[in-house]
């Protein structure tokens, strides 16, 4: 009973530093992979006064389309630094001294790591589409509904595509005046557009519509210049950024229902999509076998030894899940063999580390 009970006080113990290094580990590996995000949102945004409270959300909308990535590189993080420093201190070899094994010292990595497979099976299944949809959604929005206060006097505007926008005069957020427009969404003519006044307004949930009135279109073409004149043109400009592409707001079982409905190098990429989504949260329970026992090494090559060495290893399994991914999609392999070769390669050499070290 007294040796059931300090068991369970160890574990707790582990359990926390795991949880502590975890928390530490996937906010750091977040905000590093987000930065990037966060200067093409700023592009992007800052032309049309978003506010802070809508740069928040959007870092927020942002977070679970990292985590497929950041849950096991946080796992692998924990738990070197825990065991790496347990090791250090002598704390693990007292411990084996004592009859305990490799395998009961690392229950806690076990049950940890199962919840950081479900929290990423979550993530995969349901909640990063909901959150790419709503991000979409919400960037779209601000756009779409602040764009007409962007539009100030003298400015050339450039932030829809292929069409610029200036205005001389501009009384109200919604009312122009002196309007110069030039259109080339057309690549075969490209339209320039006067008009002495007009109005900025939204149009249905993905568009802006442009009312002009008294005004000229110049149409040129090879030879000449048609001139029509107008009383009243509505432009309207649909207006759809490209934040995040479509497939990511797909469930694993969506994904497996869009490739009956691609052919070629698409339908691979989309079979190459689906499997990715569910090699990578069962990546989280291989890192909880081989990252111990990659802890372990640290007493040998320093107490960042066995972090680099894991993270050498990380890098190999996305360098080989990239290379066959091309491979892949150029027909050297067939999908399944590309998106499941690295998780078996990295599976086998899991369990070997974990049968060495538990046999010591």
């Amino acid at each position: 009973m007294e040796l059931s009970l300090y068991f369970k006080i160890i574990h707790k113990y582990y359990f926390r530093e795991l949880l502590i290094s975890f928390v530490l580990s996937i906010t750091a590996f977040n905000m590093i992979l987000m930065m990037e995000r966060i200067l093409k949102f700023s592009m992007l945004l800052s032309g049309v006064g978003a506010s802070a409270f809508d740069f928040l959300k959007i870092i927020l909308l942002v977070q679970p389309q990292l985590f497929l990535l950041t849950i096991p590189m946080s796992l692998m993080t924990a738990v070197l630094f825990t065991y790496g420093r347990l090791n250090a201190d002598n704390e693990i070899i007292v411990l084996k001294s004592a009859g305990i094994s490799f395998a009961a010292l690392t229950r806690p990595v076990f049950l940890f790591g199962l919840l950081c497979f479900c929290a990423s099976a979550f993530n995969s299944f349901y909640l990063g589409p909901a959150t790419s949809r709503s991000l979409r959604q919400n960037v779209t929005s601000i756009i779409i509904n602040k764009s007409p206060m962007a539009i100030k006097e003298g400015v050339f505007y450039t932030l829809f595509k292929n069409v610029v926008v200036l205005v001389r005069e501009k009384p109200s957020d919604r009312a122009i005046k002196d309007v110069f427009v030039y259109d080339k969404r057309d690549n075969n003519r490209h339209w320039t557009i006067f008009a002495k006044e007009g109005s900025i307004n939204v149009y249905g949930e993905g568009g802006i519509e442009f009312v002009l009135k008294n005004g000229e279109v110049f149409l040129p073409d090879n030879k000449s210049i048609t001139k029509i004149s107008f009383s009243s043109y509505n432009m309207i400009i649909k207006f759809n950024p490209e934040i995040t592409s479509q497939i990511s707001e797909l469930t694993p079982f969506e994904v497996l229902r869009r490739t009956k409905e691609t052919t070629g190098e698409e339908r691979i990429s989309v079979f190459l999509e689906f499997h990715r989504r569910l090699a990578l949260p069962l990546l989280v329970l291989i890192i909880s076998f081989f990252s111990p026992a990659f802890a372990m090494l640290s007493a040998k090559t320093g107490k960042l030894g066995g972090l680099s060495l894991a993270m050498l290893v990380f890098l190999a399994y996305y360098s080989m899940l990239i290379y066959f991914e091309k491979l892949a999609r150029t027909g050297g392999i067939s999908h399944v063999a590309a998106g499941w070769i690295p998780f078996a390669v990295l599976l086998v050499i899991s369990i070997y580390v974990f049968r060495r070290e538990n046999s010591r």
